[in-house]
């Protein structure tokens, strides 16, 4: 029987600019095709956005607070007054492997707005 393997990664990231931290509470995980995937993150921060690097590409946005709370079939639980942002998906997909940030800010950049729908 053959597995496809996914691994997820699970990293730390402080915005140093405003002192904020945030908490990625599980070790590496790796998790085979088609089980569920769950990454909890927790800050107190005001925003907060996941991140997802591909092997060999750049880091990029995959969920935000502020823009989309679901993306790739992923979807965030958030707790609205700023305590958690967990990131879940119910099947992993061989193109999910990749490294997953969990990052937080307490402002937006200045002059930024989310788009009208």
């Amino acid at each position: 029987m053959f597995f496809t393997f996914i691994v997820l990664m699970l990293v730390f990231l402080i915005d140093g600019n405003y002192g904020q931290s945030v908490e990625q509470t599980q070790q590496p995980q790796s998790i085979f095709q088609g089980d569920s995937i769950y990454l909890e993150c927790t800050s107190t921060a005001a925003y907060f956005f996941w991140y997802v690097q591909y092997p060999g590409q750049a880091p990029e946005m995959l969920l935000s607070s502020v823009l989309k709370e679901e993306n790739k079939g992923f979807l965030a639980e958030h707790k609205r007054s700023g305590t958690y942002f967990h990131l879940k998906k119910d099947k992993a997909e061989l193109q999910d492997s990749g490294v997953y940030f969990c990052g937080v800010s307490d402002t937006v950049t200045k002059g930024w707005s989310p788009p009208v729908t």
